[in-house]
C-alpha cells in the first residue's frame, strides 16, 4: 500500500508539472493571432540591404563605428540590456513613458495583448532573415559584441532585425492603448531598435528594415476582428488602472 502511494504520488508530481509550468508562464506560451502565411510578405517591398563593398553600405559601417563607442557608456549598458526580448522586459522597459508600473500580473490582459501582437508580428520575416541572408556586423568586422553569450557565428539573419520588429511593434501598439503618452513611447521604441546597432548585431539598414515590417504587421493584425476584441480588452484594463 505504501509503495502505491508512493507511485501514485510521483506520478501526479510528473502530469502536474507541465501545467504548472505553463500556468506561471501564460503569457510567454500565448498564441498568435495570426499564421505567417496571413502576414504581409515582407520580401515583396522591402529594399535588397546594401551589398557589401557599396556605397550604401557607408552609412551602416558609420552607424556600427558610432555604436561601438556608446558600449562602454550609460547608453551602451542600456543597449545590453536591450538584448533582451521577453513581455516582461519590455513592459519594464516602456514603464517610464507610460508613468506606470507594467508587469504581467498587474496587467494581465495587455501583457497578453501586446506579446502576442509583437510575436504575430515577429513572423512576418521569418523567411525574409533567410531569404536575405546577411552577415551580421560583428560577424562582417569579426569583432566581439557586449553579448557575447549571443554571437553565432553561423547565424547570417542580420536582415531585417527581430528585435527592432518586436520593439517597434510593441511601441505602436502601446501608442495606440495610451495616446497621452505617444511621444514618449516612440522614442523608447525607437532607442530600443537602435540599441541592436550599439551591440553590434545590427546594421542601421537592418533596424530600418524592421521598423517598415513592424508598421505592415501592425495594419494588417489591426485588421482581425480578434485582435481588436483584445485591444478593446487591454485597453478597458490599461484604463480601469489609470
Amino acid at each position: 500500500m505504501k509503495r502505491f502511494l508512493i507511485i501514485a504520488l510521483a506520478a501526479s508530481l510528473i502530469f502536474s508539472a507541465p501545467s504548472l509550468a505553463q500556468s506561471s508562464n501564460k503569457v510567454e506560451k500565448a498564441k498568435y493571432f495570426l499564421t505567417a502565411e496571413q502576414m504581409p510578405e515582407v520580401t515583396k517591398f522591402l529594399p535588397d540591404p546594401p551589398a557589401f563593398g557599396d556605397g550604401k553600405f557607408i552609412p551602416d559601417s558609420l552607424v556600427y563605428e558610432e555604436g561601438k563607442a556608446l558600449r562602454d557608456t550609460e547608453r551602451g549598458r542600456i543597449a545590453v540590456e536591450d538584448a533582451k526580448t521577453s513581455i516582461r522586459y519590455i513592459l519594464k522597459r516602456f514603464s517610464p513613458a507610460m508613468e506606470r508600473e507594467l508587469n504581467p500580473e498587474a496587467y494581465p490582459a495587455l501583457a497578453d495583448f501586446v506579446y502576442r501582437t509583437y510575436t504575430t508580428a515577429r513572423l512576418s520575416i521569418t523567411y525574409a532573415k533567410d531569404y536575405y541572408h546577411r552577415q551580421r556586423p560583428y560577424q562582417h568586422f569579426e569583432e566581439h559584441t557586449p553579448v557575447p553569450e549571443k554571437e553565432d557565428m553561423n547565424d547570417f539573419t542580420s536582415y531585417p532585425s527581430g528585435h527592432t520588429i518586436r520593439f517597434w511593434t510593441a511601441a505602436l501598439t502601446l501608442a495606440a492603448l495610451d495616446p497621452a503618452h505617444q511621444d514618449e513611447i516612440l522614442k523608447t521604441g525607437y532607442e530600443m531598435g537602435q540599441s541592436r546597432t550599439i551591440v553590434g548585431f545590427h546594421y542601421q539598414s537592418d533596424v530600418d528594415a524592421a521598423r517598415l515590417a513592424a508598421s505592415a504587421a501592425y495594419a494588417r493584425l489591426s485588421a482581425d476582428p480578434a485582435w481588436r476584441k483584445a485591444f478593446k480588452k487591454a485597453a478597458r484594463e490599461l484604463n480601469k488602472k489609470r
